[in-house]
């Protein structure tokens, strides 16, 4: 097929539909995953580029996720787990717990953490925990080169882990780290 026929039939597929399905911010997620979402009174901030893909991966020998999604344009992976009825006020020993069991263990590897000041935590995700830490993921975790988890917690919303998988340093790591928070609270 032609360029211009691929196109033909992708313009008409959207008169048809009213939406483009290769448009990254029309990916569909579980109804599952936005329950959850709407519980812990959170957002998700949707890839607008990369060609994201939910991949099937709902539980692996570390965790249960909630949406786990993929972008081979970027070589980069997403893993979410969100916990609303979490109530201990721990995340940072849910945080050392998840870290542990998929950072390699290997001793010529450090883990670089960064606990966030409190008013840092609400400004950047409404939280009032929030954490992240760059690790080297077991080779029995993924094959991806390279990790990050972020973790942020709020009373009343629960905690909410992002698990980013990638091959390069590149600023993607950064943006995505921001993908889930949690809503602003009215006061």
């Amino acid at each position: 097929m032609t360029i211009g026929k691929w196109f033909v039939c992708l313009m008409m597929q959207s008169i048809v539909t009213g939406s483009l399905w290769c448009q990254p911010e029309n990916v569909v997620y579980t109804r599952d995953f936005a329950k959850k979402l709407e519980r812990a009174q959170a957002d998700f901030i949707r890839p607008v580029e990369g060609f994201y893909k939910i991949k099937m991966l709902g539980q692996d020998e570390h965790m249960k996720y909630d949406l786990v999604l993929r972008s081979e344009d970027k070589n980069f992976e997403m893993r979410f787990v969100l916990d609303p009825d979490y109530t201990l006020a721990l995340p940072q020993m849910q945080c050392f717990n998840l870290l542990n069991s998929i950072a390699t263990n290997d001793e010529h590897f450090d883990i670089k953490l960064l606990l966030y000041p409190e008013e840092q935590a609400k400004s950047d995700y409404n939280a009032e925990w929030a954490a992240y830490a760059d690790f080297i993921p077991k080779k029995s975790y993924t094959d991806f080169h390279y990790g990050r988890l972020v973790t942020i917690y709020r009373e009343g919303g629960g905690l909410i882990h992002q698990v980013l998988l990638f091959n390069e340093h590149d600023r993607e790591k950064n943006l995505r780290m921001h993908s889930l928070s949690f809503l602003k609270q009215p006061f």
